[in-house]
C-alpha cells in the first residue's frame, strides 16, 4: 500500500500557482473572498483564491470553473465560509469531456500556521489573477476585461480543460 500512487505522486505546487493534473487531491484553505477572471471575449468566467495548500505547506492561488465554485458555494448552507474549514478537491481525467472535480469538507480540519497566513497575506490576487472581486461584479455586474492569450504568463490562474472548444479555431 505505501507504494501506492496516491502515496507518492503530489500535485505541482512550484510557484504561486496551484495545479490540479489527472489524479490529484489536494488538502486546502480558502484564504481569500473569491476573484472573477475572463480569460478570452465570450468565453465563461472562473474563480480565483488565495489558499492555503496543506499538503505543500504554502500560500498559493487556486483557479476553476463553475463546476468547483459552485461545489464550494454548495458547502456554505452546512459549513459556514469555506474560509473556517478544510476542502479537499480531487481530480479525475485529462481531457475536455472528462475531466471532474470533487469538493469534499474535511472534518477535522486544521487550523493554518500563523507563517502561512502571513505568507498567504502577501499574495495579490487581483494581480496575480487578472480579475476582480466576485463582490464588486456582484454590485456593477461588469467582468473584468479580458485577458489575451498573448498577454497570458505562467504567473496568471490557469484556465482548466472544461471550457467548450471554439470550432472556428481548428485548422481543417
Amino acid at each position: 500500500m505505501s507504494d501506492s500512487i496516491y502515496n507518492t505522486h503530489k500535485p505541482a505546487s512550484d510557484g504561486v500557482i496551484l495545479k490540479l493534473k489527472d489524479g490529484d487531491k489536494v488538502k486546502m484553505r480558502i484564504f481569500s473572498k473569491p476573484a472573477i477572471v475572463v480569460y478570452e471575449k465570450g468565453q465563461r468566467p472562473r474563480y480565483a483564491w488565495v489558499v492555503i495548500n496543506h499538503d505543500a505547506e504554502k500560500a498559493q492561488v487556486y483557479g476553476a470553473g463553475i463546476s468547483v465554485y459552485s461545489q464550494i458555494a454548495n458547502l456554505v448552507e452546512d459549513w459556514g465560509e469555506p474560509t473556517e474549514f478544510d476542502i479537499r478537491i480531487s481530480r479525475s481525467g485529462s481531457g475536455q469531456f472528462d475531466t471532474e472535480y470533487n469538493v469534499t469538507p474535511v472534518k477535522n480540519s486544521t487550523a493554518p500556521s500563523k507563517e502561512l497566513e502571513a505568507e498567504a497575506e502577501k499574495i495579490d490576487l487581483l494581480a496575480v489573477s487578472k480579475g476582480k472581486w466576485l463582490e464588486d461584479y456582484e454590485k456593477d455586474q461588469k467582468l473584468p476585461d479580458p485577458v489575451k492569450e498573448s498577454e497570458a504568463k505562467d504567473e496568471v490562474v490557469p484556465t482548466d480543460e472544461d471550457e467548450p472548444i471554439d470550432l472556428s479555431k481548428i485548422p481543417f
